[in-house]
């Protein structure tokens, strides 16, 4: 069991993480390709959405702005944020925008409550996928092995999946485990006031302020999903440019031959 001063010692490191984290959301530099990136993931959303109606969980929200990007197709919109000055932003936008149909729920998104079939879509954007992990600062830990079956990403989104309605979808924003990818995240971080301690070629970077970010192959996306139960053919990967993909995971209508309700 930790101790008092372990527990602060997570603590510091955790709204350390969540500084650095907000400063990447709000910073007014983005290297091109990032940009081009987050671009592209929005304008595909729009466009595979157009039309519908749907009930929205975002996991790592940020400052809320996908509740109004989709404002148009969304019955209800449910934010799921841990830093409460990104909470905090995200119901100002939305009141000054006159966002009537949106909630945040702020806390660990790992412990969120969540209702079985009660959502359509859950989205994670801008690379948040690639945050999830152990709270450790020994790099070490982070092998081959545990990217392609992150406990704490698979912990996160089976629960997250099991709360999708069949025929629901899931949409993931992730880096391509590339050397543009590696170059894009470490130009961004120090621009933001950050000091990347990997190793050139490792698959994530993390940085002195306890951010930590990872990249992707297709192999090891879907052996994370494969993790808890999607198969290969649910996942399609839209390609947004050189660094990154969206993947799209698709809830099956049915379990074993039996349509679900």
């Amino acid at each position: 069991m930790p101790d008092a001063r372990q527990r602060r010692g997570v603590e510091l490191k955790r709204d350390s993480e969540i500084r650095a984290t907000q400063r990447t959301l709000e910073s007014t530099y983005c290297p091109p390709l990032i940009a081009e990136a987050r671009e592209r993931q929005d304008a595909l959303l729009v466009e595979r959405l157009r039309g519908g109606s749907y009930r929205i969980a975002d996991i790592g929200c940020g400052n809320g702005y996908h509740a109004m990007l989709l404002a148009p197709v969304s019955e209800l919109y449910h934010g799921f944020e841990i830093s409460t000055e990104l909470a905090e932003k995200a119901r100002s936008s939305w009141l000054r925008a006159g966002i009537t149909h949106a909630d945040i729920f702020l806390g660990d998104v790992a412990e969120a409550e969540l209702l079985d079939r009660f959502y359509d879509l859950a989205l994670c954007l801008y690379f948040t996928p690639g945050n999830f992990r152990d709270r450790s600062s020994d790099l070490s830990l982070y092998t081959d092995a545990y990217l392609d079956r992150n406990p704490q990403f698979i912990r996160v989104m089976s629960r997250f999946y099991a709360a999708l309605r069949p025929g629901g979808r899931m949409f993931l924003t992730v880096y391509r485990d590339v050397p543009e990818a590696e170059a894009s995240q470490i130009d961004f971080y120090e621009k933001t006031g950050q000091h990347p301690i990997t190793p050139r070629g490792s698959r994530f970077v993390a940085t002195q302020e306890g951010f930590w970010s990872a990249r992707w192959t297709r192999e090891s996306v879907l052996s994370n999903l494969g993790a808890f139960g999607v198969e290969p053919e649910r996942v399609s990967f839209h390609d947004l440019n050189p660094i990154a993909w969206m993947v799209e995971v698709g809830k099956p209508e049915t379990e074993n031959g039996k349509r679900t309700t």
